[in-house]
């Protein structure tokens, strides 16, 4: 769906949102947002609010233990406040460090961490809200309703949706990691999280630090992330940061995360690289799940461009993939 971004295009689109929210939730008992304080999500609470009343919403959060950054907490605290819903907070870190153990898997995580999550707590008869929309999608697309799950954003794209939350009033508050996607750390481990102690603790501590130290000296970015990588023996922090820092900030970064014990060794993404990633073999022989893994869900991580040169593994636990080794480009 292409809307144009005028006012009275946005005001047809909020109230077909709204009626369409309000037809669905009428089959079931209960109402609940999956909240992650991103824009999407807000923005679903919001004309979930508009289409029911916020007395008949609920919001819920499910936690991933450190790796919800500090900042996305913060977020969810003001905007349930602020829309005056009840909100609740599950508890997910195990399932999604279970999850994880596999490879990097948004999809499988969002699935069995987070839907699964909700359902059993909430139990039959709850309409699940979800804020899915056409920018998630690197690959084959979903569903817009599915059982209990209705995405109501679905066929919008980021540039309509932020049109739709500012011609609505709706406050969108980021946390500085990226323009589409925020919310979790652990999506910036390219590896498997074999051990939490090692890998997690390094991800988290890493993109905590890199966060903080741009937010204190109050710099304005689309991109900022470390994303790790390596053998599982190490990690290795590609430091992501757009547009670059000057130097000053840039030897504060590096120097603050080199210090980290965690970390092996601290790379700034300056230029074009070169990743080497192990693929189980249903994504290696696919030369299409290749290309929608390469551009759809690594490249968003990096400020630079990226090549990935794909190998087989034998990792049999391996369920997607492992970037085992990184080269600059000159």
């Amino acid at each position: 769906m292409n809307v144009p971004l005028e006012k009275p295009a946005l005001s047809a689109l909020a109230r077909a949102i709204i009626e369409e929210i309000r037809e669905v939730a009428s089959c079931f008992r209960q109402t609940v947002v999956a909240f992650s304080g991103g824009m999407d999500s807000t923005v679903t609470l919001f004309l979930a609010c508009e289409a029911l009343g916020r007395r008949k919403v609920v919001s819920c959060t499910v936690d991933w233990g450190p790796y919800l950054p500090q900042k996305a907490r913060e977020n969810i605290r003001f905007l349930v406040e602020h829309f005056g819903v009840e909100h609740i907070m599950l508890p997910g870190q195990s399932v999604l460090e279970e999850v994880a153990k596999g490879g990097p898997s948004c999809n499988l995580c969002t699935k069995k961490a987070k839907l699964a999550r909700i359902r059993e707590y909430f139990g039959e008869g709850t309409l699940i809200l979800g804020g899915a929309n056409k920018s998630d999608s690197w690959g084959n697309r979903g569903v817009k309703f599915l059982r209990d799950t209705f995405s109501p954003l679905f066929d919008l794209g980021k540039e309509e949706i932020a049109a739709l939350a500012a011609f609505l009033g709706v406050p969108i508050r980021r946390i500085g990691e990226h323009a589409v996607r925020e919310g979790c750390f652990l999506k910036h481990l390219l590896k498997p999280l074999a051990s939490p102690s090692f890998h997690g603790q390094a991800v988290v501590e890493a993109n905590e630090f890199l966060l903080e130290v741009l937010d204190e000296a109050g710099y304005a970015r689309d991109l900022a992330n470390v994303t790790v990588v390596g053998p599982l023996r190490e990690n290795i922090a590609l430091v992501n940061v757009s547009p670059l820092p000057g130097e000053p900030l840039r030897t504060r970064i590096l120097e603050g995360l080199s210090a980290l014990p965690s970390l092996s060794r601290v790379i700034l993404v300056d230029g074009p690289l070169r990743l080497v990633v192990r693929a189980n073999p249903g994504i290696y022989r696919n030369e299409l799940s290749q290309f929608w893994l390469a551009r759809g869900r690594i490249q968003p991580e990096f400020a630079f461009p990226v090549e990935c040169v794909f190998l087989p593994s034998t990792n049999r636990r391996l369920r997607t993939f492992h970037v085992v080794d990184v080269v600059k480009e000159r």
